[in-house]
């Protein structure tokens, strides 16, 4: 007897053929997909200790969000407007809240993942303008703790804090008795590399890989003594990289990428966020170089500078979808994601023959998959991949009639019409209750650990509705 069988259900399988089984079945063991195909044969070979009937629903694999931020759940629209936003969120990071600020945050963003059908991602451990809580190993730890709890799966990125050349950096510990102590670049690499080092086993559900907040800064506007720190930082961040395996992330936009590709710092297991303002010799490094794209339609990085998607697709270069979630001003429903870079792509064009809902679908499933170097694993529901489902509820009045299922998943599904995620084969929510954890309990923590940050960094001054918010059509 197996333990887990998904009957009658539409199969959205993102496999290399695509295959769409209309009346399909899943036999999961110990984690695993150990066959697949038409419902009626699937339940004459098994029987299982559980049966999930997916009649009127859809079963994919389970969205997977390239990019995120931790403690961004925590401040979400504080200071949404306020130009030095980046700077104020990097002094909350690193010396305005308290050890169980990451625990709680971890928590809440991983519930607001899991309930929008999302069970893997990639979260830089901190965020504004590139703080990284790699003073301590601790902070990695409660993020993973948290995350392990609700039961989705995390790459969580760390690395030095800011960008190259990498200075010291001040943090503040409110345990105990208050302190503060400098961190350098090489203490804060001692520390990134005992968080690669703990979490370096994908079926634990997280991991953490090498990041850069900044993947290079353009060399030719440095001094010369900048450039040799520079080279020397980025030839310790390579090695690291490569020790784990694992690669590198960071955010890149155009105007750094030949400085990043002299620093040796593109590759195969590179994974660049955001990417405005590409040139078509940049696009064609990424090519050459076979480095990955995570194109985040909601961040406002790319509001002046546009993510030239189309055109790195056509090069063939590999770009996934992330959110960027979940701070100032978004969220992690990657469903919400696809239908604005599809939307942006194709006004931009002025054609809607850009983005199919097929390709758009692929970014939020396999594709992200492969950038993120997990494709093996996850990201389609092929036999001996990792059991990570979901069943979306297509009987509702938005997503009827029940045909065209690719577009209807693109078009008009939202992450509250998730019913069931699966993570490694276990049922982790069912008829939209998380089985997991104490959903009412973290909601009600992770207001009280927010409301103590908002006062401990006098943040009330950034939640008063600002000038032009009500009749203007631009704040001041």
């Amino acid at each position: 007897m197996i333990d887990l069988l998904i009957s009658n259900g539409t199969l959205v399988t993102m496999d290399d053929k695509r295959r769409m089984i209309s009346n399909g079945g899943i036999a999961i063991e110990k984690g695993v997909i150990i066959d697949i195909g038409d419902n009626s044969d699937i339940m004459k070979k098994y029987d299982a200790k559980r049966v999930v009937e997916a009649d009127k629903k859809v079963i994919l694999p389970g969205l997977i969000d390239t990019h995120g931020h931790a403690g961004h759940s925590m401040i979400k629209t504080i200071a949404e407007n306020e130009p030095n936003w980046g700077a104020l969120v990097e002094a909350i990071y690193l010396r305005g809240v308290k050890e169980e600020f990451w625990y709680f945050d971890a928590l809440l963003a991983s519930l607001e993942r899991l309930k929008f059908g999302v069970t893997a991602g990639s979260t830089f451990l901190g965020g504004g303008s590139g703080a990284c809580r790699v003073d301590d190993p601790k902070y990695a730890v409660l993020h993973a703790d948290a995350v392990k709890e609700v039961g989705i799966r995390d790459i969580i990125g760390v690395g030095p804090n800011g960008r190259a050349p990498y200075k010291p950096r001040e943090f503040h510990y409110y345990e105990g008795e208050e302190t503060n102590r400098i961190v350098d670049f090489d203490g804060m690499m001692d520390t990134t590399r005992q968080i690669i080092e703990k979490y370096n086993d994908f079926s634990n559900l997280v991991t953490a890989r090498m990041t850069v907040n900044s993947i290079s800064p353009n060399l030719d506007d440095l001094s010369n003594e900048d450039k040799l720190i520079v080279r020397k930082q980025a030839k310790e961040i390579r090695e690291l990289a490569d020790e784990s395996g694992r690669g590198i992330l960071a955010h890149a936009g155009g105007g750094q990428i030949k400085s990043a590709l002299e620093l040796n710092l593109l590759g195969s297991k590179t994974m660049l966020i955001h990417c405005g303002g590409l040139s078509q010799e940049e696009i064609n490094i990424l090519k050459e170089t076979d480095t990955k794209v995570s194109h985040c339609p909601r961040a406002r990085s790319i509001m002046t500078r546009r993510c030239p998607v189309v055109e790195l697709l056509d090069a063939g270069v590999i770009v996934a979808l992330g959110t960027d979630g979940s701070a100032p001003d978004r969220t992690f429903d990657i469903f919400s994601d696809m239908r604005t870079a599809q939307t942006l792509q194709r006004h931009y064009f002025h054609d809607s023959n850009y983005m199919p809902p097929g390709k758009v679908l692929e970014m939020a499933t396999i594709d992200a998959a492969k950038a993120l170097g997990v494709d093996k694993e996850i990201g389609s529901l092929e036999i001996a991949k990792r059991a990570d489902i979901i069943i979306v509820n297509m009987n509702k009045a938005h997503l009827t009639p029940r045909f065209m299922i690719p577009q209807r998943l693109v078009y008009e599904t939202y992450g509250q019409d998730i019913e069931t995620a699966i993570v490694d084969g276990k049922i982790i929510m069912d008829d939209r209750n998380v089985l997991t954890v104490k959903e009412n309990w973290i909601l009600d923590q992770a207001q009280r650990v927010a409301e103590e940050v908002v006062e401990l960094n006098n943040l009330e001054k950034y939640m008063d509705l600002p000038e032009g918010f009500w009749s203007k059509s631009k704040y001041r």
